[in-house]
């Protein structure tokens, strides 16, 4: 838009006779256009005439019109421009304020979920001592706390647990075990025979033994 503004302004400041000579040299065949008369010489070729005052007014008055609507136009163009930037300047404000101004959503923020992932990899690893994998857990869920919470929601939290009783656990001390051997396996010692039954000539023992009567109350082995 510069440039045609320009070039409408080099339009009005040519000369009121203006004509145009073109102009041929002789010897080399080169071409030269000119508003004034050409060298000795050279063959000369009107391209543009001249104009008369009437012809030059005329067209001095349709180029300052030409001119001015130019004007006009980037005069709106940069008033509409201007317009545009500051509708889109009030509508970042205006965002940002809705923004500031609405609740964060502590829960659902990359904080939150990198304390979830160092909560659930402290979990997962071994410490050396038990007290020194309870202080662990217990440093990566307040991080996880504070991070998914939020400043004042953490700091009622941390109220409501310092209000409840602390339970102590003492680990007994952890004194050597005697080693248990193992015992041989129980046999039962076989049971001895005795007399189950008896006839008039023979006895018969636990075993199915048979024994002869010898006497009265006494038997030998047959």
């Amino acid at each position: 838009m510069g440039a045609a503004l320009c070039c409408a302004c080099a339009a009005l400041a040519l000369p009121a006779q203006a004509q145009v000579l073109r102009c041929t040299d002789a010897r080399t065949g080169k071409v030269t256009y000119t508003d004034l008369a050409c060298d000795a010489g050279d063959r000369s070729h009107e391209v543009e005439a001249r104009k008369s005052a009437e012809e030059l007014a005329r067209e001095r008055a349709a180029s300052e019109e030409a001119a001015q609507r130019l004007r006009e136009r980037l005069a709106a163009e940069a008033e509409a421009t201007e317009r545009r930037e500051a509708r889109e300047a009030q509508k970042a404000r205006d965002e940002q304020r809705a923004r500031q101004s609405a609740p964060l959503d502590y829960a659902n923020s990359a904080a939150c979920a990198n304390a979830r992932r160092q909560l659930n990899s402290v979990a997962g690893s071994i410490a050396r001592t038990a007290q020194e994998q309870a202080a662990r857990l217990e440093a990566a869920q307040r991080q996880m706390d504070f991070s998914c919470l939020g400043p004042e929601a953490y700091a009622q939290a941390e109220a409501a647990r310092a209000s409840r009783p602390q339970i102590v656990v003492v680990q007994p001390p952890a004194w050597p075990v005697r080693p248990v051997w193992p015992r041989p396996p129980h046999t039962d010692r076989p049971e001895r025979p005795h007399i189950k039954e008896c006839t008039s000539f023979t006895c018969t023992d636990s075993n199915g033994k048979r024994y002869p009567r010898t006497g009265r109350g006494s038997f030998q082995e047959r």
